[in-house]
């Protein structure tokens, strides 16, 4: 691969065995409301890279908390964890809180961290040279062998396999293709550049990698607006930062700190450079990214996080078209059931 290797790909991806842990800890920081927890995120790449600034530039230590970020090997495993009361407060895609609540664990998103998630469809080049460039085109694909065009996923349910079967939902094409749950970064690379697949819906570093490679080509990238708009109506939060219900209740004052510690990671994140950024959370947490794959990933991502953090009804009502669906199995929720910005405007009134 060119600028990125096969170490680089397993990182925080279904390729990943074990759970990862990284301690934070900092001198006199017994306070007495101080305690340690485990802070979840997804993966450890630049998707997670709130949590990651909000410890690694001590926004969580000003906030007396102390802890450690946990990745696992997928955001399923992280809301399993939230559900088992193994870590108080996460970040992931806004499905999961969702879950919980129609599973009966009633979970509340208190902060939007993007506008949307940034899944491209990466078509080999074998197809894309006879014209199979959008969408509409693979979903009507008649292959010699006479099976359907074989479109890779992380897993079947997952966030990559969520946004691509609602694309092709929304072409009336989703019965015309198979959706093949390989494993992220080197496994579904494999299966793409082998042609056990036809296309596979790649999060930002294994699009970097089938690019430089010259394997495939994108036929539709989350961060075209005119594409996004097509199929997804209008910007929506991917990720969120959410909790158990239960949680937010039982404690609130340190609901509030993690609260703070995260939109100031926003506001840094939208005012630095993404060498600055991987300066602060180098040493601490994207150790086996090389630094220039590190800090291209959070250029392509910096346009598309969401440094204001509100959802709206709109937005919730639109990304709902998503989340809610026959496929999903995830039980319909209000907004007023799901959100809850305040803590969010206390943290606005204090640092503006």
């Amino acid at each position: 691969m060119s600028g990125i290797n096969r170490r680089t790909m397993l990182a925080g991806t279904g390729a990943v065995a074990a759970t990862k842990l990284y301690s934070f800890t900092w001198a006199g920081a017994a306070r007495a409301q101080a305690e340690e927890m485990l802070l979840g995120i997804p993966v450890e790449t630049s998707n997670s890279l709130q949590f990651m600034v909000a410890s690694a530039a001590g926004y969580f230590k000003d906030e007396g908390i102390n802890g450690r970020v946990v990745t696992g090997a997928a955001g399923t495993n992280t809301r399993q964890m939230v559900a088992a009361g193994q870590m108080p407060y996460a970040q992931g895609d806004v499905i999961h809180p969702l879950y919980l609540t129609g599973a009966g664990k009633s979970a509340k998103i208190m902060m939007g961290l993007d506008t949307r998630a940034t899944m491209t469809l990466m078509v080999r080049n074998e197809l894309w040279e006879k014209g199979i460039r959008t969408v509409e085109a693979l979903g009507n694909l008649k292959k010699p062998d006479g099976t359907k065009p074989q479109i890779a996923v992380t897993r079947v349910g997952a966030q990559s396999w969520l946004y691509g079967s609602h694309m092709f939902l929304k072409a009336g094409l989703l019965d015309n293709v198979n959706f093949v749950s390989t494993g992220d970064g080197a496994p579904m690379i494999g299966a793409f550049k082998s042609g056990k697949v036809d296309a596979c819906m790649a999060n930002t570093l294994i699009f970097f990698a089938i690019a430089d490679e010259k394997l495939g080509e994108a036929a539709f990238n989350a961060t075209d607006d005119a594409l996004w708009n097509k199929f997804f109506g209008s910007a929506f939060a991917g990720q969120c930062l959410f909790a158990l219900e239960e949680q937010i209740k039982a404690k609130p004052a340190l609901t509030q700190g993690i609260v703070n510690a995260v939109y100031r990671a926003l506001q840094l994140i939208k005012n630095s450079t993404p060498e600055q950024l991987y300066k602060t959370v180098e040493g601490r947490f994207m150790g086996n990214f090389k630094p220039e794959v590190a800090m291209r990933e959070i250029a392509y991502l910096k346009p598309i996080y969401d440094y204001n953090g509100v959802i709206t009804r709109a937005q919730f009502e639109n990304g709902g078209k998503v989340w809610f669906s026959e496929a999903t199995k995830v039980k319909t929720q209000t907004y007023e059931t799901m959100v809850d910005l305040s803590f969010l405007d206390a943290a606005k009134k204090k640092f503006g």
